[in-house]
C-alpha cells in the first residue's frame, strides 16, 4: 500500500475515533437517566456548569457524530465491496454474513448490557443498504437525499395542514406534568438500575430495549440516507483526496456553519417551536453539521501539525467495535447496581469528565493491543463470523491469525 492510500486509511480511523468518542458523550447520559425522563426533554440538573455543557452538548454534539459513523458505516460498505471484488470474493455472501454477525452482537448487547444499542439497527438497515451496493454515485445521492429530507417533509406538511397552522410544538401535555412524569420515571428507574438486582435490571432493559427500538424507526430514513452518503463519498473519492476535492469539502463545511449551526441553536435555546421548525433542526441541521465535522477533519488532517495530533485517534478508530461495547460494559458497571450503583448521581460535568477519562484509557489500551494484533480482539470475532472461520488470504500470507491480518469496522 503506497504512503497516500495508508494516510487516507489512517484519517478514516481517525475520523472513527472522534465519532466514538463524541457518540460515547451522548450515551453516558442514558446510561444514568431514564429514557423516559430523557424522552420528556426534563433537565436534572440546575447548576450553571451543568446546564451550559448540556447546552453546549445539544449544539455541537448530539446527534451530529452518530450521523458520522452513519456515514462511515457507508463508506466501510465500499471499500470491503472493492477489497472483495480486488480478492475475487463474493461480497454479497461475505457481506449477509457480516449483517448477521452484528445482528446477533447488537440482540446480545441490547439484552443483556444496554439498551441503547445501534448495532441492532445498522444490522438490519445494512441489509436495505445492501441493495444500493451497484448503483452509481447520482443514484446515491438522489436516493441519499430523498432519504434525509423524507420525515421533514411528511411532519412540516403535517404540521401545515394541522388545525393551528402546527404552531403546536411536538410537546403534546404541559412542561409541569412532563417535568412531573420524567422525574417519576427517573426515581423508579434508579430504584431498579441503580439499586436493583441484575435480574430487575435485566427486565427493565428489556422493556427499554424494545422502547428504544421503536423509538429509531423515525429515524431509520436519515440513518440509510447517512449510510449511502458515506458510499457516495468513498465511489467519488472525496475523501481519498480532500486537497483535489477542497471546493466541494469547502462548500460543505459553509453549509453546516451557516445552515446546520443556526438550526442547531435555535432548537437548543428556543422553547415551544413549530414542529416543522424542530423537525428541520433535527433532520436537515444535524446531516449539514456532521457533513461539515468529516470536511473539516479531513482538510485538517492534510496539514502535517494537525495530522500529528489527530492520528492518535486513528488506535481506537481501528478498535471502534471493541471500544463501542467496552463503553457499556464500563458504563454498566459504574452505573448499575451490580457495579457501584451510581444511576441518577452523577451530574453532567463528571459524567463528561468520566467520558474523558475512560477514553484516554480505551485509546491507551488501543495503542497497546495494535502493537501486538492488527485488530481488536471482537473486530477479529466477527471477522470469523463473516469468514466463517475461514483463513484469508492475503498478499500470499495466512492471516487466519490476528497478528496476521488487518481489517477496518
Amino acid at each position: 500500500m503506497d504512503k497516500n492510500s495508508q494516510q487516507r486509511l489512517t484519517m478514516i480511523d481517525s475520523l472513527r475515533g472522534l465519532a466514538l468518542v463524541g457518540i460515547f458523550l451522548v450515551n453516558i447520559t442514558f446510561f444514568t437517566t431514564s429514557l423516559q425522563t430523557i424522552s420528556f426533554g426534563i433537565e436534572l440538573w440546575n447548576g450553571w456548569l451543568d446546564q451550559g455543557l448540556m447546552l453546549l452538548r445539544g449544539i455541537v454534539i448530539d446527534g451530529k457524530f452518530i450521523l458520522i459513523f452513519s456515514f462511515l458505516f457507508g463508506f466501510g460498505m465500499v471499500l470491503m465491496q472493492e477489497s472483495s471484488r480486488r480478492k475475487g470474493s463474493r461480497f454479497h455472501r461475505l457481506y449477509i454474513r457480516r449483517l448477521l454477525a452484528l445482528l446477533a452482537f447488537g440482540l446480545l448487547h441490547g439484552l443483556l448490557i444496554w439498551y441503547g444499542d445501534i448495532l441492532t439497527h445498522y444490522a438490519i438497515l445494512g441489509f436495505a443498504l445492501l441493495l444500493f451496493q451497484r448503483c452509481k454515485p447520482p443514484t446515491l445521492l438522489i436516493w441519499s437525499a430523498a432519504l434525509l429530507l423524507i420525515v421533514p417533509v411528511l411532519l412540516t406538511g403535517a404540521s401545515l395542514l394541522s388545525p393551528g397552522n402546527g404552531s403546536q410544538a411536538f410537546e403534546p401535555i404541559s412542561q409541569a406534568d412532563a417535568h412531573r412524569i420524567g422525574i417519576y420515571f427517573q426515581e423508579r428507574d434508579a430504584a431498579i438500575y441503580g439499586e436493583g438486582t441484575f435480574l430487575q435490571i435485566t427486565v427493565q432493559r428489556i422493556n427499554d430495549y424494545i422502547a428504544s427500538l421503536f423509538n429509531m424507526l423515525v429515524f431509520y430514513p436519515q440513518i440509510l440516507g447517512m449510510f449511502l452518503l458515506g458510499a457516495y463519498f468513498c465511489k467519488q473519492r472525496i475523501l481519498h483526496d480532500p486537497n483535489g476535492n477542497r471546493k466541494i469539502i469547502a462548500r460543505l463545511i459553509w453549509l453546516g456553519a451557516l445552515i446546520g449551526l443556526p438550526l442547531q441553536v435555535m432548537m437548543s435555546l428556543a422553547k415551544g417551536l413549530p414542529s416543522w421548525v424542530e423537525a428541520a433542526s433535527l433532520f436537515v441541521g444535524a446531516p449539514l453539521v456532521a457533513l461539515a465535522y468529516i470536511g473539516a477533519f479531513a482538510l485538517l488532517y492534510q496539514k502535517r501539525g494537525w495530522s500529528n495530533k489527530l492520528r492518535i485517534l486513528s488506535h481506537p478508530g481501528k478498535m471502534a467495535f471493541t471500544n463501542y461495547l467496552l463503553q457499556s460494559v464500563i458504563c454498566g458497571l459504574i452505573f448499575y447496581g451490580y457495579g457501584f450503583g451510581w444511576f441518577g448521581k452523577v451530574p453532567p460535568a463528571m459524567q463528561m469528565l468520566l467520558v474523558i477519562v475512560i477514553f484516554t484509557l480505551q485509546t491507551v489500551f488501543s495503542i497497546v493491543w495494535l502493537r501486538r494484533f492488527p485488530i481488536g480482539p471482537l473486530e477479529y470475532v466477527w471477522r470469523l463470523f463473516t469468514y466463517w472461520g475461514s483463513p484469508v488470504k492475503r498478499s500470499g500470507q495466512d492471516v487466519s491469525h490476528p497478528r496476521q491480518q488487518r481489517g477496518t469496522l
